[in-house]
């Protein structure tokens, strides 16, 4: 192994540089990540928290990034939190072909939110663009089904869905589908 290409997980990489990589307003997520990370394991299999107020239930919103750009990521990972390591390392450089950073977006786990409809997470993540991995359109909530790659248009929202991040990362071809589908979301 070089010194030049050491590869770190991007857990470790927000525990050493929590605020030079990342602009001011993003300091609170980096600091999450640090605060997680080495509890994770216990975590990852806690259900979303629903606090009982006098006027009903409150959900505690668990997400990574920022979502300067009004982009959601929704994932479906079962034995994780938000993400693995893996697909978040392949999210990222997904993002960074598209000239995007993960604090252009928001990315959420469904499996945080099984009985959540899907208008409360559009409503209080506020995304434009939804892009669905690992889950179709219908399986998150949406009144229709279309297409893995095909890019939908429906009520304001852009709406794109693929398999998991983690069965993406080594198909060729399925990597070209989705490349095609960004530039058209993104105008690349």
């Amino acid at each position: 192994m070089s010194l030049n290409k050491i590869d770190l997980p991007p857990r470790l990489i927000a525990q050493l540089y929590p605020r030079s990589l990342m602009p001011d307003n993003s300091i609170t997520v980096a600091a999450e990540i640090v605060a997680e990370a080495p509890d994770i394991e216990t975590a990852s299999k806690q259900p979303p928290v629903e606090e009982s107020s006098g006027t009903g239930t409150t959900t505690e919103w668990k997400s990574l990034g920022g979502n300067q750009k009004n982009i959601m990521v929704i994932v479906d990972y079962t034995t994780d939190l938000h993400l693995p390591d893996p697909a978040f390392t392949f999210l990222s450089q997904i993002l960074n072909a598209c000239k995007l950073g993960p604090n252009d977006v928001v990315i959420i786990n469904r499996n945080n939110y099984p009985h959540t409809p899907y208008e409360q997470l559009l409503d209080h993540f506020t995304g434009k663009v939804v892009l669905l991995f690992g889950t179709t359109a219908a399986a998150f909530g949406f009144p229709f089904e279309i297409p893995p790659y095909q890019v939908q248009t429906f009520a304001g929202y852009t709406v794109m869905h693929a398999p998991a991040l983690d069965a993406l990362k080594d198909d060729k071809p399925a990597k070209t589908q989705l490349w095609s589908s960004f530039k058209k979301i993104f105008n690349l």
